[in-house]
């Protein structure tokens, strides 16, 4: 098979306007080691979002209103409550009198892109990182105002993440405590790691991959709707879109379809949205 560079910029890096689509959102949780001086926070639930768990956030593109001209979505960040106050004690929930804040610590993406987050309310992305730059912005993930003894615990509605081109973006994520009621004034824990979670702005080819008698097309299926991969010998007016396999159901995670094609003959390759 030959495939164009070209065509896989303008094709099959295919973006779909899926406004209407109903999306769940995530919940990424913050916790820590243990509510002690000098340990570590870490997301307590990341192996459910990171990268090699193929796992994508799916971004849809608004063309009204206060997103209008972005591509927007949401996993929403929180911290393991600490007390029964705010729906606790949960597992591994950081000290009292923690701080937490969420650090997009690196973009990557399309060229000239840019990943934003939105605070509740706001008109404009209240952060944006370019594709290809690292990054110090950070937000509050704490709702609670960080006084010392007080439960750090956070789960704050209404924002929005977003992006400015169509594409797969991996946003790479750091919590770390912001307090100054630890040892000396500073913080009470220590930095996460980074993890790195997949967002597409729209719905995306990931790779087109033939071996010996297939080829495997891999894209971001978002929940809410069905998906079909069609290919075609030609582009234009005079195209026939052929069904690949049957449609597959959104679950939010890149898929793979297989089409059985000899390899060195030419295809093209869409995905339709299609009633469930």
């Amino acid at each position: 098979m030959k495939i164009s560079k070209s065509f896989v910029s303008l094709l099959f890096v295919l973006s779909l306007n899926t406004t209407a689509f109903a999306q769940d959102h995530g919940h990424l949780q913050i916790g820590a080691v243990s509510p002690t001086q000098g340990t570590q926070l870490y997301f307590y639930n990341g192996n459910d979002f990171r990268t090699n768990t193929y796992y994508v956030k799916t971004l849809d593109f608004t063309n009204s209103g206060r997103y209008s001209g972005y591509y927007q979505g949401n996993i929403t960040l929180t911290v393991q409550a600490a007390t029964a106050a705010f729906g606790g004690p949960e597992a591994d929930a950081p000290a009292l009198g923690s701080y937490i804040r969420a650090n997009i610590a690196a973009v990557g993406g399309p060229a000239g892109g840019a990943f934003g987050f939105w605070e509740a309310g706001a008109n404009s992305p209240t952060l944006s990182v370019a594709c290809g730059t690292t990054s110090t912005a950070s937000f509050n993930v704490t709702q609670t105002d960080g006084s010392a003894g007080v439960d750090p615990f956070g789960h704050i509605h209404g924002r929005r993440m977003s992006a400015t081109k169509p594409g797969i973006y991996v946003i790479t994520f750091r919590a770390f405590d912001a307090s100054t009621n630890g040892i000396g004034g500073g913080p009470i824990h220590t930095p996460s790691a980074l993890i790195r979670v997949y967002f597409e702005a729209g719905v995306n080819i990931a790779s087109i991959e033939p071996d010996v008698d297939h080829t495997h097309i891999r894209f971001g299926c978002p929940a809410g709707f069905n998906w079909q991969v069609e290919g075609s010998d030609v582009l234009g007016t005079n195209a026939v879109w052929d069904p690949i396999g049957t449609p597959v159901v959104g679950v939010d995670y890149f898929v793979e379809v297989r089409e059985e094609r000899a390899v060195g003959t030419k295809r093209f390759y869409r995905i339709r949205g299609v009633a469930p």
